[in-house]
């Protein structure tokens, strides 16, 4: 599927070709052709034509044979559209037919590879002397230039050493000039000019330091504590806005994961061990083998046994979510203050201030940040466009060779998967939190975790990610905040936000997932990138419930919702809600098994459930394999 989806990237026409029987009990595609066309339609389509062939010298009836066509004929335009045409292709004259109709069709532009340079390899030719790869095949959209960098789907960004014309295989005039001086034509070369090839911020040790204040700086903090964050990391390395001066270092984002939560308490140490890659590309290697996938080893019964206990055990908590949403019980044996000293209460989610550069997480300091992003994304496309524009070979058959390219990269290509080569804006090989909007797939039905990890199809790029999931915030507010989703639900658009190199909108995003014991990839979700913000708040809430022990007007006591009366006192101060509307808050602590005594705002019932909102920040989990990095470094390290 990957092949297809590759080459439907940079085709200008695509020729669905299907057999001459289909019934109700038939279809005209079997399971596999419904899923390519599920991922080609999602990925995003230009002019499609239908062929419909095979011998129809066993059909019993003409009556048959039309039957048979009406039923292949519905199947198409089902997929396809009505307006999409499908010939007949049995004989040599309907595929004449055919042809000439391709030929008179007008291509139709997809949006999300407007003024970028692409092209399908039909030739390569790799030195392992020179480390570098040329790839022959005809240039499609504004070209390419020396100056920017290029991407090899599914391996990862190189620098183009030289660009050279090369005399067209299929000319249109029959007068073409085969000579062999005039074989090849250099256009454009790198030479001694230097490449932005840093992926990351350089680390800095010494940023998370914490010094003493002066007396200037304490009585200025007096002044106005209530605009002041409680803590402030370094953030991410500023990207100036066109025209502006340039200063990498800068403000930042994110806090540390989700430490709170019993799951990903468990996944905190493996977060640990997460990594990043080199920020020179010429000599690295992407790390990320496309065919490992295909190269698994048979599961054993006790393998299979396991992973159909892990799904069971994913689907029961996948449905208790909607059905309990964001509900988690009380610990016994640890201190609730203690469990969810990370969490904070808040007079309203949408309009509360929430500080974006508040208590960041060591990898915010190695991402980038944007003061204009917008606005850079016009500018970094135009000036690529410009500078195309000076050495245009744009729809010519050329030769591109890539520097810095590993022997890997060549042994990894999967056999008949062709090279997609296409051209990088500004700033798109660096890295930051890259934000985009996915529903899932109806055929999908595994369950889909937060922080699990599957394979992103982002335009041309094609990497894995560990992405986390939020619901969208539905009003407008001046400090908007995403609320945390444990799972990704049927029939729900949420964000997907995840550590990966920068990619400018408009672009398409498919997810993909491997199935424990499958051959290939499943499409589950699809979407496209919306922005690319490290200081978007993404808020995880939990509610805690306790159950009306005796009531009395708006007066009630409380049980089960916490089991020590220290816990009580220091969570006093957050405001408590009821199912049935109410709001309230505690007044004491009474006894020493956790009863306490609350008021509210109205007549409570005792059937009613008393909560707790409690809210604290996350963020995606630290995978460096999404942008060519070692998987066990840490950030420090990288």
């Amino acid at each position: 599927v990957f092949g297809v989806l590759d080459a439907a990237k940079c085709a200008d026409v695509v020729l669905c070709v299907v057999g001459p029987h289909a019934s109700l009990e038939e279809p005209a595609f079997d399971d596999l052709g419904y899923k390519t066309l599920t991922a080609l339609k999602a990925q995003g389509l230009p002019v499609v034509f239908g062929a419909m062939h095979g011998s129809e010298s066993v059909m019993d009836t003409s009556k048959k044979q039309a039957e048979a066509r009406k039923f292949v004929t519905r199947y198409f335009h089902s997929e396809l559209g009505a307006e999409t045409r499908l010939f007949a292709a049995g004989t040599d004259e309907e595929a004449k037919t055919m042809l000439r109709a391709v030929a008179a069709s007008t291509p139709k532009e997809l949006t999300w590879r407007a003024g970028r340079g692409y092209m399908l390899a039909q030739e390569i030719e790799y030195s392992a002397q020179e480390g570098t790869l040329s790839l022959k095949g005809y240039v499609r959209g504004p070209g390419f230039r020396c100056s920017h960098l290029a991407h090899l789907t599914g391996h990862g960004d190189f620098a183009v050493e030289r660009i050279s014309t090369l005399n067209d295989p299929c000319p249109v005039a029959s007068g073409h000039s085969t000579d062999a001086a005039m074989a090849e034509n250099v256009v454009d070369e790198l030479g001694m000019r230097e490449l932005d090839l840093e992926r990351l911020q350089p680390y800095d040790p010494t940023m998370a330091e914490q010094t003493w204040p002066s007396i200037e700086e304490l009585e200025e903090q007096k002044k106005d504590a209530a605009s002041k964050p409680r803590h402030k990391s370094r953030g991410a390395g500023k990207i100036p806005a066109p025209g502006e001066a340039t200063d990498v270092a800068g403000d930042e984002d994110e806090e540390m994961g989700d430490e709170g939560d019993e799951e990903q308490m468990a996944e905190e140490g493996s977060e640990d061990g997460a990594s990043v890659a080199p920020s020179g590309m010429a000599g690295t290697e992407d790390h990320w083998d496309v065919s490992s996938n295909m190269t698994m080893e048979v599961p054993t019964s006790e393998v299979i046994a396991a992973e159909k206990r892990r799904r069971e055990v994913l689907l029961q908590r996948s449905e208790e979510e909607l059905e309990f949403p964001d509900e988690v019980d009380t610990p016994l044996e640890v201190p609730a203050r203690e469990r969810f000293q990370r969490y904070r209460g808040l007079k309203s989610f949408r309009t509360s201030s929430w500080d974006p550069y508040e208590d960041l997480p060591v990898e915010y300091s190695r991402i980038w940040e944007f003061e204009a992003f917008g606005s850079t994304a016009r500018a970094a496309r135009q000036s690529y466009i410009e500078s195309c524009e000076e050495v245009s070979v744009a729809a010519l058959y050329c030769c591109i060779r890539l520097r810095g390219v590993p022997p890997t990269v060549a042994d990894a290509q999967p056999q008949g998967v062709p090279f997609i080569l296409s051209g990088l804006f500004d700033c798109e090989q660096k890295v930051s939190v890259v934000h985009g909007h996915v529903t899932r797939i109806k055929d999908y039905t595994e369950v889909m975790k937060s922080k699990d990890e599957v394979v992103m199809h982002a335009g041309f790029r094609r990497f894995s990610a560990r992405p986390i999931y939020s619901e969208i915030p539905r009003k407008s507010s001046t400090n908007k905040k995403y609320k945390f989703m444990r799972f990704l639900h049927q029939e729900i658009t949420a964000c997907a936000s995840f550590y990966a190199p920068v990619v400018f909108p408009p672009c398409r995003l498919l997810m993909s997932v491997q199935p424990e014991g499958a051959i290939s990839p499943e499409l589950a979700a699809a979407g496209s990138i919306v922005s690319v913000d490290p200081k978007q708040l993404i808020i995880k809430r939990i509610l805690l419930t306790g159950y009306p022990f005796r009531t009395q007007k708006n007066k009630a006591v409380v049980r089960f919702m916490f089991f020590n009366p220290l816990d009580i006192r220091w969570f006093k101060p957050v405001e408590l809600s009821t199912k049935k509307g109410l709001r309230g808050h505690i007044k004491e602590s009474l006894g020493t098994h956790g009863y306490m005594k609350c008021r509210f705002s109205a007549h409570i019932k005792q059937d009613d459930t008393v909560c707790m909102n409690l809210y604290k920040r996350v963020y995606p989990k630290w995978h460096p394999p999404a942008w060519g990095g070692n998987a066990n470094a840490s950030p420090e390290e990288a």
